[in-house]
């Protein structure tokens, strides 16, 4: 499987749903993440969700990825982004991942990343 490259962008990733994206490109993302997250000791991590139709599938195949590497995740399910990056502080997780498509056209998704609390 290949991914394309293009996806990562300056502040988050993001691209079109079942071409860029795909729950099998997710789960490799997931791993990824987690992969370095585990290396850094930091595995306590956070997933939410916007609205958009692929958003929980996406969030499903990430946070199997994330697990499959051994990180511990908090999975917020729907909320939005603020409620999102409020919990890396209320829970104290170590970071994580929004899956939304923000302010793309609908045929967009993405993540938002945070390492630490930001």
């Amino acid at each position: 499987m290949e991914v394309n490259p293009l996806i990562f962008r300056e502040y988050d990733i993001r691209g079109v749903v079942d071409r860029d994206l795909t729950p099998a490109v997710v789960r490799r993302l997931g791993q990824g993440f987690g992969t370095q997250m585990v290396r850094l000791g930091q595995s306590h991590l956070t997933v939410g969700r916007d609205g958009r139709l692929s958003s929980k599938t996406f969030a499903d195949a990430l946070i199997e990825g994330l697990i499959s590497t051994g990180c511990d995740v908090l999975d917020l399910g729907l909320c939005p982004t603020p409620v999102y990056y409020f919990s890396l502080f209320h829970f104290d997780r170590d970071g994580g991942m929004m899956v939304t498509g923000s302010h793309n056209p609908p045929e967009f998704n993405g993540f938002k990343v945070s390492v630490g609390k930001t």
